[in-house]
């Protein structure tokens, strides 16, 4: 069984006052398998934030189902949501948003702060966690006293620290400079190397680059997708460039 599977989902934005219902989401089916790291692509406006939320339990589905290691997140209860999310998903923002009042190392320990765990347990959980990130001398320094790509870093441990069954990371590199891009997209290679089941959603061919699956959504639905195989990140951005330059050309894709 698939570690997420998404079947027939569809989203439409109620108008008020009788104006016209926006379908953001038409008929969305795919699956990810436990270990795989996926990249959605997609234009402004194409329904991948949309769906990105909806994989998020932030938001629900007008219609089909979405289902993480067999539950249905659906049918989850309002008042169970929150610890839903903080046992079975991490996220990694474009913004990072961490808190300024907080420090790096209290930033990374609020979802299990939240989860009632033990000092001992996530001092445990953090000893391990930050060399592996290289953020081992950040801990103690507030976010507005490091670079965007070590406060990208530290929202990456946060993200971890729960022992998530997938990352949800919705244009991580946005905000960084070029070499930035490079080490956090780096550290995902290394963190699906270790088995974590990585789903991002970018604009970046760069970034999708990295990944083993890039699919491609356009106008609410998901049309084509890619996959590495044994190509080399090169490789990789080549073939997705190519699909994208076809796509703005209006070209039919095999």
């Amino acid at each position: 069984m698939s570690l997420l599977e998404v079947s027939g989902v569809k989203k439409i934005y109620k108008a008020r006052r009788g104006g016209t219902s926006v379908q953001a989401l038409k008929n969305v089916s795919f699956t990810v398998e436990k270990g795989e790291y996926v990249a959605i692509m997609g234009e402004s406006g194409s329904g991948k934030t949309t769906l990105l939320n909806i994989l998020a339990a932030l938001d629900k589905a007008t219609e089909g189902s979405v289902i993480l290691d067999g539950m249905n997140i659906g049918t989850i209860r309002e008042a169970a949501m929150a610890k839903f999310r903080r046992d079975n998903l991490g996220y990694v923002f474009q913004e990072f948003n961490l808190l300024d009042t907080f420090t790096i190392e209290d930033n990374i320990y609020l979802p299990l702060v939240l989860a009632g765990k033990k000092n001992e347990e996530m001092r445990a959980k953090l000893d391990l966690l930050a060399p592996k990130l290289g953020i081992s001398d950040l801990l103690k320094k507030y976010p507005y006293e490091v670079s965007g790509g070590q406060k990208q870093r530290a929202a990456v441990a946060r993200a971890l620290i729960t022992d998530p069954k997938i990352i949800l990371a919705d244009e991580p590199t946005g905000a960084l400079d070029s070499k930035s891009s490079d080490e956090l997209l780096e550290l995902f290679s290394e963190v699906n190397g270790m088995g974590q089941t990585i789903l991002m959603v970018t604009h970046s061919t760069k970034a999708a680059s990295h990944a083993s699956r890039v699919m491609f959504i356009k106008d609410g639905i998901i049309f084509h997708q890619i996959y590495k195989g044994d190509s080399t990140d090169t490789q990789m951005y080549q073939k997705i460039s190519d699909t994208l330059n076809l796509l703005a050309q209006g070209g039919e894709l095999k």
